[in-house]
C-alpha cells in the first residue's frame, strides 16, 4: 500500500507514550492533518518537541525538532527520543517500508 493509498490516522489521537533514561514522558499523537506524529512533552497538551514525517515508512521516516530549544539539546539526547520514538511508532502503527507485505 503506497503512502497515497492509506488512510490518514485519526487527528489528535494519542498513539502511544516512551520515556527516555531519565524518566521524562513523551506522549505520540496524529496530526490534526493525520499524516504526521507529534512528539509532546509530558501529556498530550504539552508542548510539541518534535514532528515524525511519514510515520508508517521506516525506510523514509524523519523527525523535526521544533524550536531551536530543542534542536539545541546534545546530540545523544536527541538520538535517544528519536529512537525511542520510532520504537514505538513501529509497534503501534506496524510500520513497514513501502510495498513490504503485511503478514
Amino acid at each position: 500500500m503506497t503512502r497515497r493509498e492509506r488512510p490518514p490516522l485519526e487527528p489528535g489521537k494519542v498513539y502511544g507514550t516512551f520515556a527516555d533514561a531519565s524518566g521524562t514522558t513523551f506522549v505520540l499523537w496524529a496530526s490534526a492533518g493525520g499524516h504526521r506524529v507529534g512528539v509532546r512533552l509530558h501529556h498530550d497538551e504539552g508542548p510539541e518537541i518534535a514532528v515524525v514525517c511519514w510515520p508508517f515508512d521506516p525506510t523514509q521516516r524523519l523527525l523535526r525538532w521544533q524550536g531551536l530549544l530543542w534542536s539545541s539539546n546534545p546530540t545523544e539526547w536527541k538520538q535517544e527520543v528519536r529512537d525511542r520514538a520510532f520504537r514505538t511508532i513501529d509497534r503501534v502503527l506496524g510500520a513497514r517500508p513501502s510495498g513490504e507485505a503485511r503478514p
